[in-house]
């Protein structure tokens, strides 16, 4: 309660290099008339059930627990448990929301609640506010609850003294290292301002912000006011700004890309390819989610009646069975025999029963003429299936049986399985994305895919610490060049990461421009990084491929400062998911009448549009 900040870290943004400003940034919403004003029905006056307060002691040192007792003249039903407290005024003074409320009787109660030992933040007009010796009211509101009670005047006043004044201090942040890189964790120490409480005595955690430079209206010594949202009501400051310094050590700039090996990607792309395949893809397009096969630019629809038997077999309904949907993973290598050994995963759950909590994994070895399902483990079953990736002519399938102990088991025929454990890439750092994803919402807040990496050739496997995982909602990638590796991220702050000590550590890589398309969103004054958006990277050139759906598509040449254009004749607008295969891009292109299409070009064919 005296404004000491707690044990804090903050990481630098993917800032370019130059001086910045780090701060607590804290919204102040309106009360009483000005959030009338702001378009808010407020009750006008004292509102709720006519109360009389006492405080004990009524005369304290700051930062002393105060017991209020109060009174309502008739019996209140049902009896609350909590209220909130008001010092130095309900409109304007400081908040304690949700103190709980202990009944004597069926007409007293009794709350409490921590006085402030350092500054808090006032309003009307905005000002810090510091414990000197004086009287303070005390008021308590939103005892008989109702709409907006918290932001008028309170049910119940009295006086509360302190006895003497507190040594005034001010906002001010303080950094142990104040030249600093993008993505680098930094202490953060100092003190803040009280801007409302929980309870009766834990401080609301407002949220750091960085600018490039400080407001010019400074209210208090350290206490700077915000420009206000167009569309925001109340008060926007920034307390006890502390500047530092950023270097950019790794620019895009100074790197090649070209030459990329063991592409990795993320969660489902929908589209599976792999260098192994000599040039094929597949994925699940059409009104029924066909299974496609395209090499050569040829689609071939794969046979999947027989997957419908033994989706029944595993308690599906028939009906649900026969327009069964692919699954979240595909798999595929070429067999010595020309054939393509096939993997895919189905969902058992019963239709519009979301989530799908099991999938059913089979795999063919003849272009889709039979299909098997895929043995679990012995003593376990394909509730614990985590996904499928390929290496040479193997096929791998994992199972999760506890927490980051995923087993595998490989063939290269369908039919007989050997049980390993997780794989590293062929070359280069042991760095790999984990097989399983967080259950989640990608409308919300996103689907996490841990990030392995082993120092000891694949006998165990840890999370990298930072960047722990990439959102598996959007299409990420990790790759070697040259024993370097690299993270694509589009929707973090961080799009471009690399490691050059197998994914112990990962610096930020700037000096990388927005791709044309990206809406940018302003927080405070700095543009937000992410791409949000499918970001490849094509292995012979090293280039990046942004693909915006329903935006177009850009190239990041090697080096350059800006992207150029893709004319639409060569990646139509409509594209959903992408893969950049070893000679070809395969996508997915959708259409209005809800039909989708498998497509192939040549790497070759993407330049930048005349």
């Amino acid at each position: 309660m005296n404004g000491q900040l707690a044990e804090s870290c903050y990481r630098i943004p993917n800032l370019r290099s130059g001086t910045y400003y780090l701060g607590i940034e804290a919204v102040l919403s309106a009360r009483g008339t000005a959030a009338t004003q702001g378009g808010m029905s407020v009750p006008s006056g004292h509102s709720g059930p006519a109360v009389s307060l006492s405080v004990s002691p009524a005369s304290v040192v700051p930062g002393a627990r105060v017991t209020i007792t109060g009174r309502v003249r008739t019996p209140l039903s049902p009896q609350p448990a909590h209220t909130n407290v008001c010092f130095d005024g309900c409109v304007d003074g400081l908040h304690y929301n949700g103190t709980a409320v202990h009944w004597i009787s069926s007409t007293e109660f009794q709350t409490s609640f921590v006085t402030p030992s350092g500054p808090w933040l006032e309003r009307y007009p905005l000002r810090l506010g510091v414990p000197k010796a004086g009287s303070y009211p005390v008021a308590i509101q939103c005892l008989g609850v109702h709409p907006a009670c918290a932001l008028a005047h309170g049910e119940g006043s009295t006086t509360l003294t302190f006895k003497h004044s507190v040594a005034a201090t001010v906002p001010q942040l303080s950094l142990t290292t104040k030249t600093l890189i993008p993505g680098e964790m930094t202490p953060v120490s100092g003190t803040t301002a009280l801007t409302s409480i929980i309870g009766t005595h834990q401080p609301f955690i407002d949220g750091f912000d960085v600018l490039k430079r400080l407001p010019s209206k400074e209210i208090a010594k350290g206490v700077y006011q915000l420009a206000q949202p167009k569309y925001g009501t109340g008060s926007f400051v920034l307390l006890g700004a502390v500047k530092f310094k950023v270097v950019t050590p790794v620019s895009y700039q100074s790197i090649s890309l070209k030459g990329a090996t063991n592409i990795q990607l993320s969660a489902d792309p929908s589209i599976f390819t792999e260098s192994g395949t000599n040039g094929v893809a597949l994925s699940c397009v059409g009104q029924n989610d066909t299974l496609e096969m395209l090499g050569n630019g040829h689609v071939t629809k794969i046979n999947t009646a027989g997957i419908s038997k033994l989706l029944e077999q595993a308690g599906v309904p028939s009906a649900n069975a026969n327009s069964a949907a692919c699954g979240t993973e595909l798999a595929a290598v070429r067999t010595p025999t020309g054939k393509t050994l096939i993997a895919a995963s189905y969902p058992i759950e019963i239709p519009n029963k979301a989530p799908d909590f099991a999938y059913l994994p089979v795999i063919s070895a003849n272009d889709g003429a039979t299909w098997s399902v895929i043995p679990s483990p012995s003593g376990h079953s394909n509730a614990n299936f985590a996904g499928l990736q390929t290496s040479q002519l193997h096929i791998h399938a994992y199972f999760t049986l506890n927490h980051h102990a995923e087993i595998a088991e490989t063939t290269t025929n369908g039919t007989s399985w050997t049980q390993g454990s997780l794989l590293c890439p062929h070359f280069g750092p042991c760095v790999r994305f984990s097989p399983t994803t967080t259950l989640s919402n990608c409308a919300m807040n996103g689907a996490q895919q841990p990030i392995f990496l082993s120092t000891d050739q694949g006998r165990e496997f840890t999370q990298s610490s930072w960047p722990s995982a990439a959102n598996a909602c959007a299409t990420n990638e990790l790759f070697s060049v040259h024993g370097t590796e690299y993270l694509i991220d589009p929707q973090s702050s961080y799009p471009l990461r690399r490691s050059v000590n197998g994914g112990v550590s990962w610096q930020v890589v700037s000096g990388i421009p927005t791709p044309p398309g990206v809406a940018t969103t302003a927080t405070s004054s700095l543009t937000s990084t992410s791409w949000g958006q499918t970001t490849l990277v094509i292995p012979g050139t090293g280039d990046l491929l942004s693909i915006g759906s329903g935006t177009g598509s850009s190239l990041l040449a090697p080096g350059a400062r800006h992207w150029c254009n893709i004319a639409t004749t060569i990646i139509p607008k409509n594209v959903g998911a992408a893969v950049a295969g070893r000679h070809n891009l395969y996508f997915v292109t959708y259409s209005s009448s809800n039909t989708s299409t498998f497509e192939s070009i040549p790497l070759t064919s993407l330049h930048c549009a005349s």
